[in-house]
């Protein structure tokens, strides 16, 4: 009996060590884990063909150049009169009082910068600046943004913040692609910056407009949009440092904020396998009403249908050579469906009812009306270039994705001609969000993406199951 119980307490002993053995492990590679060797670098040589042609694929081209002139020229001089400080860096906090402006707007700037660089079109003769230059203020802008985080022991301004996601995948994202051009420090400031981010979504669950039973949670509010951009945080975090700790961690929460963001009520009972289980046991409610339109700002409002942040996965993960998760495009057939198919009745909804796109003009109608203007239409085009690339537009009646794009990207054009220094929007009735010139670099950016990386490599999708590897308990 005594030997029974010395084998017991030994073999206590020994699953102590082993436990407190592997968290030391964990530890040791967590407090080490921001190096910058832990980067996965793009391989380039890899995407070496020429840039694609074509009218629609030099529209937007055109259209991302002249996001990037105006941001070059008149935004950085002009409109945000950016200096560089004794740090070496922006002061980017004096900029504004809201950390949205201060850090979301530079981002955006550097990551349209940042994509026309390294596919090969950026054009001094259109831009006015140099290569040289524009590579410079585009770096510049990532790494202040990288360098403000408060997991950086620096300025300590933002981080943890509603969007402070959104930030970080810009910023991340147009590092990731100029790496080999960043020093060793920012790279260092970047990484810590990413991982922070993406640490803090580990122990949350994604947030719905409504819960199972019905219930609104978020009047007027749709979660769709900040599942979205937290999901793509998630998941380039673990496709630019694939052999971190909590990369599948990262993985799997971004599978489970995706889903969230484009879930439907039918999905509550939705025996489909996506991730190896099925879609009603990764949802817990829903942010999409049938048959795939949005509520936001209490309103149906067709601009969320059209997403930047839901559309981006299949550029990440490509530009690492890998598969896209299928839970990168759940619903997004339905969301495509909704605003191109759809018939809203007149009444209830405003005259005169109908679709959301009509042919044969890339004017969209509203049917709730909108609070954000009626002259915006990159969104629609970035979306539309997404639908017939990955074959989502597969639902859409009479025309698909292509003919949309056309449209939609031939009216941003025109409104960019209006200017000389390139800008796009006239005035708030165009469209009111203080950072309008900005999304036009990120939705643009991520079109271009869209079109020229399709080019290089096809997007490819896989099913596999995806589970957590690392347990909470041992993040503390």
């Amino acid at each position: 009996m005594l030997n029974i119980r010395i084998k017991v307490f030994i073999s206590a002993i020994v699953c102590v060590m082993l436990v407190n053995s592997a968290k030391s492990q964990v530890d040791s590679v967590v407090k080490t884990s921001t190096a910058p060797f832990m980067v996965t670098p793009i391989n380039w040589n890899h995407l070496k063909k020429n840039a694609p042609r074509g009218k629609l694929a030099n529209t937007v081209k055109t259209i991302l150049l002249n996001a990037n002139k105006f941001a070059l020229t008149t935004w950085y001089h002009n409109v945000k009169k950016y200096q560089v400080d004794s740090t070496g860096y922006l002061d980017l906090k004096s900029k504004s009082k809201i950390n949205e402006y201060r850090y979301r707007f530079p981002a955006a700037m550097s990551f349209g910068i940042a994509i026309a660089i390294k596919t090969g079109i950026y054009n001094p003769s259109i831009t006015g600046i140099s290569l040289k230059e524009a590579k410079d203020k585009a770096i510049l802008m990532l790494r202040s943004v990288a360098y403000d985080h408060k997991v950086n022991d620096t300025r300590k301004v933002w981080g943890g913040d509603w969007q402070a996601a959104h930030w970080a995948y810009y910023a991340g994202y147009a590092g990731w692609l100029f790496w080999n051009d960043i020093s060793a420090k920012d790279q260092a400031y970047l990484v810590k910056m990413i991982v922070a981010e993406a640490d803090r979504f580990l122990s949350l669950a994604p947030p719905y407009y409504k819960d199972s039973k019905g219930k609104v949670l978020f009047p007027g509010d749709s979660k769709i949009e900040e599942d979205a951009w937290n999901a793509e945080l998630l998941y380039l975090a673990a496709v630019m440092l694939p052999n971190h700790p909590h990369a599948n961690n990262w993985s799997y929460k971004a599978v489970e904020y995706l889903i969230a963001a484009t879930s439907l009520p039918s999905d509550l009972n939705n025996a489909r396998m996506i991730h190896g289980r099925p879609v009603s046991s990764w949802v817990n409610g829903y942010n999409l009403e049938e048959p795939g339109f949005v509520i936001n700002h209490g309103i149906i409002h067709p601009m969320y249908n059209a997403l930047a942040s839901m559309i981006n996965a299949p550029i990440v993960f490509s530009l690492a050579g890998k598969a896209t998760p299928e839970a990168a495009r759940f619903n997004l057939d339905k969301i495509y469906y909704s605003i191109t198919s759809h018939q809203f009745l007149d009444p209830p909804y405003k005259a005169p009812g109908g679709t959301m796109y009509r042919a044969g003009t890339a004017e969209v109608y509203y049917p709730e009306g909108s609070d954000w203007g009626m002259g915006v239409y990159d969104t629609y085009a970035n979306l539309d270039i997404a639908a017939f690339t990955y074959g989502w537009d597969n639902r859409a009646k009479k025309h698909k994705g292509n003919y949309w794009a056309k449209l939609h990207a031939a009216k941003v054009l025109d409104q960019q001609k209006r200017f000389a220094d390139r800008h796009t929007y006239a005035n708030d009735n165009e469209n009111s969000y203080p950072g309008k010139e900005e999304a036009i670099a990120t939705r643009m950016g991520s079109a271009w993406m869209t079109i020229w990386l399709q080019h290089q490599i096809p997007a490819v999708y896989d099913n596999n199951p995806f589970q957590n590897s690392l347990q909470l308990d041992m993040l503390q």
